[in-house]
């Protein structure tokens, strides 16, 4: 089976008159097709790991490798293509636009990189119908409720077929097979 996530040996030191090492020497294989959760004590680096997996932080040391790529060591711009491209993100905070409908949120990551408008609107129909969330599609985002906000980020996570999708909130990491 393939590894989409492979941390190996990683490390985080954040700087300051006194350092504090967050992560020491991590290791982790996630192959295709896995779903994980990263559990611990608070402060023990279940965030920092995300932030480092998802490009958000750089390690101090060592390497990650998605998809056998190191993002680290990519140009801002192929940067900013890379995480639309492979990471999807639900964040704690949703991060959706209140100028735009619910159905506009969820396929932000598709207008970005100009995909056709049938295919979006095939994908947006499949994860709305999937997340029970069709009837808010045409709403905004202060119209509906908390829950029915995180479905539709969770709909625009999963709408660009990712090969990470990592939950930023509850920490969980899943591995889907590119379609």
């Amino acid at each position: 089976m393939k590894n989409t996530l492979e941390v190996r040996k990683v490390s985080k030191i954040y700087p300051g008159r006194v350092q504090t090492q967050a992560l020491s020497d991590i290791d982790l294989t996630v192959q295709q097709g896995e779903f994980i959760g990263v559990m611990g004590s608070s402060g023990s680096g279940k965030t920092t790991l995300l932030n480092l997996i998802a490009t958000i932080d750089v390690p101090t040391a060592g390497e990650i490798l998605i998809n056998q790529k190191n993002p680290h060591t990519l140009k801002r711009n192929q940067l900013a293509y890379f995480r639309r491209r492979e990471l999807g993100f639900i964040f704690q905070d949703f991060n959706l636009l209140d100028t735009l409908t619910i159905a506009e949120n969820i396929v932000l990551p598709l207008t970005l990189d100009k995909i056709r408008l049938s295919e979006m609107e095939n994908r947006l129909q499949q994860v709305a119908e999937a997340l029970d969330i069709v009837s808010l599609l045409n709403k905004r985002t202060y119209e509906v409720s908390g829950g029915q906000r995180q479905r539709a980020a969770i709909a625009r996570a999963t709408i660009h077929h990712y090969c990470l999708q990592m939950n930023l909130q509850v920490h969980w990491i899943q591995s889907r097979r590119k379609m």
